[in-house]
């Protein structure tokens, strides 16, 4: 079956629309909630007492780690 270009863009045609997409978004900043969101840690800094105590472990009898050293 014969392809139709009156109702299909051409490969060319795809790639200049993307060049004007990408070159658009370019002049314009990006929002600051949005730009505060992709620069914050994805895991906040915790440290292995601060998880355990959330977990309700109770690092004073001390831990089974299931064999493994320290």
């Amino acid at each position: 079956m014969k392809r139709s270009t009156d109702r299909r863009w051409s490969p060319a045609e795809i790639r200049q629309n993307q060049k004007e997409h990408y070159a658009g978004m370019a002049e314009h900043p990006p929002d600051r909630k949005a730009s505060a969101d992709f620069h914050r840690p994805a895991y906040p800094n915790y440290t292995v007492e601060d998880a355990l105590k959330k977990w309700g472990v109770d690092t004073k009898k001390g831990v089974d780690v299931g064999g493994a050293e320290h």
